[in-house]
């Protein structure tokens, strides 16, 4: 049997001129009920007096008759809702019911199949009908209009693995037919898993900066108990031999300027730690939260910039090695650009030199840990960027593929990316790249690319045992008429006010 919270709301009981629940309630010969107060202000205003709900015009002002039911309803629909403990008026932050009329209720739950918040009152369906039973209900939930697609306006229910978004059926038969797709939930569920592992690494990232930290701070404090016990040395070497007191100052000056500079040394080491340790926290706090949410459509929407790479510290400078580059190929004296040189330079053909394909490879190689660069990519129509491995073929044609060695994508005729996968891949970019980020995980067997200014993913080479030393790859294509004028560019990674830069 239904109980009265579930067989009265505020609609029953509101006012139409005041929206409010009755005060004094009254009733129109029409039948009408409204507070005595109101339907007395409204026909003060006018000329005739007609009904505001029905507009049925009265001959001169009616008798009013007290409506007594209406008024020990509205008193004990104000007594029930004052006394229970999920019904009340939302406040900052929370959650407003969608369907109660008027004067909104705090929400109790979000339906994410029906996108609908509903107060203690109007949830009482999902909770009794069958069908309304299997809906998925979560905690209440701001902006569920975020859940449908802009395109079909139908509900985000498939989620995209190759463009790592969320996606209708309609999306899915149309733009996303021959993606690997599957349900939000099925991903949803392998995403916390994954959480649940970068969590963890985040929190030993912690203790080991925190171990590294008290390190420094205990090198430090022996290091001047070390320059206490010089100074008391020389102090006796000066009560015994007069003789040497200048070499002693000049001894005293040269370790106190050591002292000076091992402190500034320790104390910008301390800064960095601190941050990090900071910044590590703050991950750890977004991972915790994500882990828990039963918002699926948000974990997948968001985890990926999370999941994707923790923190990545740059790797060291990244320079060109005009040893390896096309004798077509202008390299500049920094070895940070290299762009098309209109002419064949007299260049030894040496067997790391690419004769063919317009490429050259980066100096420093790496065979262990995670290494991260980026490149100015800007007025440019055609390039590649990525990794090969140091044995790579360098002579006649060159095929970038995993396969032969090579994990890159690349720009074509302005505006068309691919992955150099086994098959290309045809990439959907929202932006146009202007400078492109490149992170190696050799341990993972891991290469990624992306949008540095959209801090978005673009595509991941995963899974690959690398067995032998990569290097970085640029190829920044042929001049094309002035069209492709533009060098591409290593940047300078230099995030300010120390935070990191994180993917």
């Amino acid at each position: 049997m239904a109980s009265p919270s579930t067989l009265l709301s505020a609609e029953h009981f509101t006012c139409s001129l005041c929206l409010e629940v009755f005060n004094n309630p009254v009733s129109t010969p029409c039948g009408h009920s409204f507070c005595v107060a109101c339907i007395s202000s409204f026909w003060a205003q006018g000329d005739h007096c007609l009904c505001p709900k029905c507009e049925k015009n009265f001959l001169g002002r009616p008798e009013l008759c007290d409506n007594t039911f209406a008024r020990d309803m509205a008193e004990q629909f104000k007594r029930m809702t004052a006394s229970g403990s999920d019904v009340s008026i939302p406040g900052p932050g929370e959650v407003p019911c969608d369907i109660c009329p008027g004067r909104k209720l705090k929400a109790l739950k979000s339906c994410l199949v029906c996108l609908t918040s509903y107060c203690k009152t109007h949830i009482e369906p999902h909770q009794r009908v069958a069908t309304l039973k299997r809906h998925k209900l979560v905690d209440p939930i701001n902006d569920l209009e975020d859940r449908i697609c802009k395109k079909h306006e139908r509900s985000l229910e498939l989620f995209c693995r190759n463009d790592q978004v969320c996606v209708c059926v309609l999306c899915y038969e149309t733009d996303h037919k021959t993606h690997n797709t599957v349900p939000v939930e099925k991903e949803w569920t392998e995403r916390k898993t994954k959480l649940r592992k970068t969590e963890a690494e985040v929190q030993q990232m912690i203790q080991d900066r925190v171990k590294k930290l008290e390190e420094i701070k205990e090198s430090v404090k022996l290091s001047k108990v070390s320059l206490r016990e010089i100074e008391d040395g020389i102090q006796v070497l000066t009560n015994l031999i007069q003789a040497i007191q200048q070499t002693q100052v000049e001894l005293i000056v040269k370790l106190e300027e050591k002292q000076r500079i091992a402190e500034r040394r320790a104390e910008g080491l301390i800064k960095e730690l601190e941050k990090e340790i900071i910044e590590l926290q703050r991950r750890n706090t977004e991972l915790d939260q994500l882990s828990n949410t039963e918002d699926y459509i948000h974990v997948l929407q968001v985890s990926e910039l999370l999941l994707t790479h923790v923190c990545i510290f740059p790797t060291g400078d990244v320079t060109l090695d005009p040893w390896t580059a096309n004798p077509w190929l202008d390299v500049s004296a920094d070895g940070k650009q290299v762009k098309d040189g209109d002419k064949q330079q007299c260049f030894p053909d040496n067997p790391e030199r690419f004769d063919t394909a317009p490429c050259v490879l980066g100096k420093e190689g790496f065979s262990s840990g995670r290494h991260y660069w980026e490149v100015e990519v800007v007025g440019k129509t055609a390039w590649d960027l990525g990794v090969a491995r140091v044995s790579v073929k360098r002579k006649g044609v060159v095929r970038l593929s995993p396969e032969d060695g090579f994990w890159t994508v690349c720009l074509r005729r302005g505006n068309e990316y691919r992955a150099c996968d086994e098959q290309a891949v045809l990439l959907h970019l929202h932006e146009k790249p202007r400078k492109l980020g490149v992170y190696v995980d050799c341990e993972e067997g891991q290469v990624s690319f992306y949008n540095v200014d959209a801090r978005s993913h673009i595509y991941t080479f995963s899974g690959y045992n690398f067995t032998e030393k990569l290097l970085p790859l640029f190829n920044p294509d042929m001049n094309d008429d002035g069209n492709n004028r533009a060098p591409l560019v290593i940047s300078l990674i230099n995030h300010k006010g120390g935070d990191e830069f994180i993917l």
